[in-house]
């Protein structure tokens, strides 16, 4: 259906307090965000603010879902410039998206994965949103394991009685693969999770200077020995 003039306006307002929002994030961190500060600098009223957003915690729902959407569409657009049964390709296209994704969107990255905003609880609605980018990289590790192409000596550890359940009642909730392959996952995602963290708290850079992307190539390289990605 066409827009209306008036529902364009809208959707303009509404990128524009996110855009806005965003850059605040950037400025002050996310506990810092503030809808009255977000409207002084669009030259708004907070009253009027609050007919686009109800509050601050709708507002960062709409930024998380906005974040996790953007990561995922970036994590399935690496994955795929590989071909389905190119598993070990897909894995390290993925990895490096993952990583170039945060280093360009760093507000971002830090509000989806950083210290949680005071106050803010969990909205019911990014569940599924939030799901969907940790099951790029557990089907990715999966795909590879039904085909067989998973043969490192990680997969014959035996996992504890307590993971296994917890593994399987994630499997209730949408996550379609075993818990072996789950685990990889997880073990993956901690490794990844943790040089990008160094990297943007310019750690990484300190060491390194120049050779972040070396650094970087090198541990996907390794991850991929790891888990007997073949």
């Amino acid at each position: 259906m066409t827009q209306t003039r008036r529902e364009k306006l809208r959707d303009a307002t509404r990128e524009e307090i996110m855009s806005t929002a965003w850059k605040q994030i950037g400025e002050v961190g996310a506990s810092g965000l503030s809808l009255r500060g977000i409207a002084r600098e669009m030259g708004m009223t907070a009253p009027g603010l609050y007919r686009y957003y109800k509050d601050r915690d709708a507002l960062v729902t709409a930024l998380l879902i906005n974040a996790f959407t953007s990561f995922t569409a970036s994590l399935e657009a690496g994955r795929d410039t590989c071909m389905a049964d190119d598993h070990t390709g897909r894995f390290r296209a993925m990895c490096k998206s993952y990583f170039q994704w945060a280093a360009q969107n760093p507000q971002r990255y830090a509000l989806l994965f950083g210290t949680p905003i005071q106050g803010y609880l969990f909205a019911e609605e990014l569940g599924p949103v939030a799901q969907r980018s940790f099951l790029v990289l557990q089907g990715v590790i999966g795909e590879a394991h039904v085909a067989g192409k998973i043969n490192g000596e990680l997969t014959a550890l035996r996992l504890p009685t307590s993971l296994k359940s917890s593994y399987d009642t994630l499997k209730k909730f949408g996550m379609p693969y075993m818990g072996t392959v789950t685990q990889l996952a997880l073990s993956a995602w901690s490794m990844i999770h943790g040089m990008t963290s160094l990297y943007l708290y310019n750690y990484l850079s300190g060491f390194l200077q120049n050779n972040v992307e070396a650094f970087i190539d090198f541990e996907i390289e390794k991850m991929v020995m790891i888990l007997g990605l073949e």
